[in-house]
């Protein structure tokens, strides 16, 4: 009996010392954390910050930090209005006055400023020039705007475009001045004295129309197809124009978002827009911007806009038959007339400036003249064609 008892008691000690073996030899495979020595109070190591879901893992210690001087910006997400109608959302790395760079996940991409139209997100890089920057001359306003989207530009601008009336027709117009300069074309006013405009004054209840007769002619320009005008003195004493602003410098590219506003056909502020499709279009020696923008007569002599809102060209042209054919004088050229405007003035006393000479009445021949007769040299022969 007593032997029986010691073997169970040393068989327990060996299945004891067995699992002690065992769970001794799992700590070593997966050692956790060790104690570490008890330093002074004056010695004590500050606690490892513990990272947390909303805060990214602390940086490696061979990793170099470039430090950021004071025009850049923290990776914030903002959106990029770029020119040509395109935008960019994306976490912003750099800015500087040259540009921005933007974080697309994969890559990283660098706009140069001359391509940004505005950058949206509170007042992170707002590298558009403000009203400061607008130049004012004797009769017009150069300078940049800060852009927006077409509907905004539409309200902004479009009280300052006008429908021109003649006794020939109607065409477009706007105004360049709070003195009441207003440019057209040439051909919308060619051979006239009488000149009237309509204007359409935003109120309370929505617009309103103001006729404005016998307006002035200025300074023409045949070649180049543009006309100056301005209102009467009376006619400014209840009325302030609001004048657009002519861009100066770079001018529009290809594949850049264009709008006109005109009155095609007598229906007034009539909006349309395209994008450039050549900006060396050149017609009868002559450059030209050409846009697929759809023009129709009655457009002629209104202003073509960018994205911001500044008058990059006068309309001039469009093919009625064929859509998506258009063409607008470039700015260069309106501000060269402008700026040398006396060298075109209008003279009134000229037999050829602004008189048409209206054919005589004519009574076709009603009989069949004589074999040995001919036609008399009053236009007795066959009818030419009706002039419309």
């Amino acid at each position: 009996m007593r032997m029986l008892l010691t073997s169970v008691l040393v068989l327990g000690s060996v299945l004891l010392l067995a699992d002690a073996w065992a769970l001794a030899s799992q700590q070593t495979a997966a050692p956790g954390p060790q104690p570490q020595p008890q330093k002074g109070a004056d010695e004590q190591a500050p606690a490892a910050p513990v990272p947390t879901p909303d805060e990214p893992p602390a940086l490696a210690e061979d990793v170099e930090l470039v430090p950021m001087d004071e025009e850049e910006v923290a990776a914030k997400v903002v959106t990029v209005q770029l020119v040509g109608g395109a935008s960019i959302s994306a976490p912003l790395l750099r800015r500087s006055s040259e540009g921005v760079v933007l974080d697309l996940g994969h890559d990283a991409v660098v706009v140069p400023r001359k391509r940004i139209i505005s950058i949206d997100e509170g007042a992170v890089a707002d590298i558009e020039q403000d009203e400061d920057d607008l130049r004012t001359h004797d009769v017009f306003i150069t300078g940049r705007l800060p852009a927006a989207p077409v509907a905004d530009l539409v309200r902004r601008h479009g009280d300052s475009v006008v429908m021109v009336r003649t006794s020939g027709g109607l065409g477009s117009g706007f105004f360049i001045s709070k003195d009441g300069h207003i440019i057209t074309n040439y051909h919308v006013i060619e051979n006239e004295t009488r000149i009237g405009i309509t204007v359409f004054e935003r109120t309370g209840h929505g617009y309103a129309r103001r006729e404005f007769r016998n307006v002035r002619i200025l300074s023409i320009q045949p070649l180049r197809d543009l006309a100056l005008l301005q209102l009467l003195p009376k006619d400014l004493e209840d009325f302030t124009p609001e004048p657009l602003v002519i861009t100066e410098g770079d001018e529009v590219t290809q594949g850049d978002l264009v709008f006109a506003i005109g009155a095609p056909l007598g229906l007034e502020r009539t909006v349309t827009q395209g994008v450039v499709s050549s900006t060396t279009r050149t017609l009868g020696h002559l450059r030209f911007i050409q846009t697929d923008a759809s023009i129709n007569p009655g457009n002629s002599g209104g202003p073509l806009f960018n994205a911001r809102g500044e008058v990059v060209g006068v309309v001039c042209a469009g093919y009625t038959f064929f859509q998506g054919l258009a063409f607008g004088i470039p700015a260069s050229d309106l501000l060269d007339f402008l700026r040398n405007r006396n060298a075109f003035l209008y003279d009134p006393t000229q037999p050829n400036s602004g008189v048409r000479y209206l054919d005589p009445p004519y009574l076709p021949d009603r009989g069949k003249p004589a074999e040995d007769e001919s036609p008399s040299v009053e236009g007795r022969g066959e009818a030419e064609p009706e002039r419309s």
